[in-house]
């Protein structure tokens, strides 16, 4: 008798129970229902030097160009997926996460791309396309009118008419940029990178005339270890401007010329 007694009051427990969170839940729905938009807050990750995008941009976006308005729209008639794909279209944006809550604020947390490359088009000549920034998979991310992040300069007949590196052989190149980008020593010696339509690099360093033929981006590390040994050993010896070329594609070897 006990047991079954206890078995009872235990039923009842957890009937009343699941009555209780039910009733919360079904509350919390209605009174959800009710909450209306109070504004938009812009949270931008950035890991460049300063940011490419601007926050007032952002929410032009948001609202799609001031046609789409949230004030005291009721928060659950305000698409969070429109409003990431709206913000997505920002080429520099590299990932957009809108949420909302019972305060009636919207928040948005953008994450901007950090570019490893700048192609500049004047470089091959006349082309109705603009300078655009190189983002780590290989995308082609347009440019910022707020500010110019240091990093790689680049260009070439190779890029004409590219529209991204996503190809087999553009894919190469990000490495090589990326190799660059991270390594203080070369990032400051090194001024621009031409690559020609077949996909070999010329690289022109920031003193001398000397011009380097990097060849193919394959056996980066191994490469950039024998230009450096042109620096160390040859430079203060023959001085920077000693040599036109030095050759870097060619296997076990470094040839000056």
């Amino acid at each position: 008798m006990k047991a079954n007694a206890t078995l009872i009051k235990q039923v009842i427990g957890m009937v009343i129970l699941f009555t209780l969170v039910l009733t919360a839940v079904v509350f919390a729905e209605i009174s959800f229902n009710q909450v209306v938009c109070k504004g938009v807050e812009i949270n931008l990750d950035s890991e460049n030097e300063k940011a490419l995008l601007s926050k007032k941009d952002i929410k032009l976006m948001v609202s799609e160009q001031g046609t789409d308005y949230f004030l005291d729209k009721p928060i659950t008639q305000i698409s969070l997926r429109k409003i990431e794909e709206r913000v997505k279209r920002i080429p520099l944006v590299k990932s957009c996460e809108a949420h909302h809550d019972f305060s009636g604020v919207i928040s948005i947390s953008v994450k901007e791309y950090k570019p490893i490359a700048r192609i500049v088009r004047s470089t091959i000549g006349t082309s109705p396309l603009s300078d655009q920034y190189i983002s780590e998979d290989g995308k082609f991310i347009g440019t910022s009118p707020l500010f110019t992040p240091r990093i790689l300069v680049t260009g070439g007949p190779y890029f004409d008419g590219k529209r991204s590196l996503t190809d087999k052989r553009g894919k190469t190149l990000i490495p090589f940029f990326q190799f660059i980008e991270n390594n203080p020593f070369w990032k400051a010696q090194i001024s621009q990178i031409i690559v020609a339509k077949d996909g070999g690099i010329v690289i022109i360093p920031t003193i001398g005339t000397t011009r380097i033929d990097f060849g193919l981006p394959m056996n980066i590390e191994n490469k950039f270890k024998k230009l450096l040994i042109f620096y160390q050993k040859v430079v203060p010896n023959k001085g920077w401007n000693k040599y036109t070329w030095v050759q870097l594609k060619y296997k076990n070897q470094l040839i000056c010329e």
